[in-house]
């Protein structure tokens, strides 16, 4: 279901925060050869903003090098500097997860399927449901989330549990990534 659709039918998931993968996004249609483009990432921004997110609802977390490789370099280190960017410092991926497991539900925009930590999330469903693929045609974003009507309906509906931590279900993750092997440091 796309996106736009899913906010006419349901308003509330905009009470929800959003991760956003900025390495993936910054990337997108970049063929290797190209710098990742920060054009993404400010398309990204305004098509979030319409769809009616709140600007503390919204996190965008990035690589540490990713700053010495965009197309505008010092545009994108403004970014940072003004805290909208937040640069992890080491792999952002671990960071967007850590954070997306501390709510009792999120978004991560990401196109990522984050593979390698499966083993050290709650199932491979917690992260299909989360995840939110895009694509970009000219200067236009799709985002199309994996999860379905019926699934939305079963989303906590009280707001302040939306943005409180879980310290039941987090807990019971914290000891299943105790029982695994790999990186993975939430703290």
């Amino acid at each position: 279901m796309c996106l736009s659709n899913c906010f006419n039918r349901f308003p509330y998931l905009k009470e929800f925060h959003l991760y956003i993968d900025v390495n993936n996004v910054a990337h997108h249609g970049s063929d290797g050869n190209k710098a990742p483009k920060l054009e993404n990432i400010i398309i990204l921004g305004e098509h979030l903003r319409k769809l009616g997110f709140a600007k503390e609802k919204i996190h965008y977390i990035c690589d540490p090098g990713l700053k010495y490789y965009t197309d505008r370099r010092f545009e994108f280190e403004a970014l940072i500097m003004d805290g909208l960017v937040v640069v992890a410092p080491k792999v952002a991926d671990e960071f967007i997860l850590s954070y997306a497991l501390r709510h009792d539900f999120c978004f991560i925009i990401s196109n990522d399927k984050f593979r390698e930590y499966l083993s050290q999330l709650p199932n491979k469903k917690w992260i299909e449901e989360r995840r939110i693929p895009f694509m970009f045609i000219g200067n236009e974003v799709c985002l199309c989330p994996n999860i379905s009507y019926e699934q939305v309906d079963l989303l906590p509906l009280d707001t302040k549990n939306c943005n409180q931590d879980n310290e039941e279900s987090t807990l019971n993750v914290l000891e299943k990534i105790k029982e695994t092997s790999g990186v993975f440091d939430l703290f």
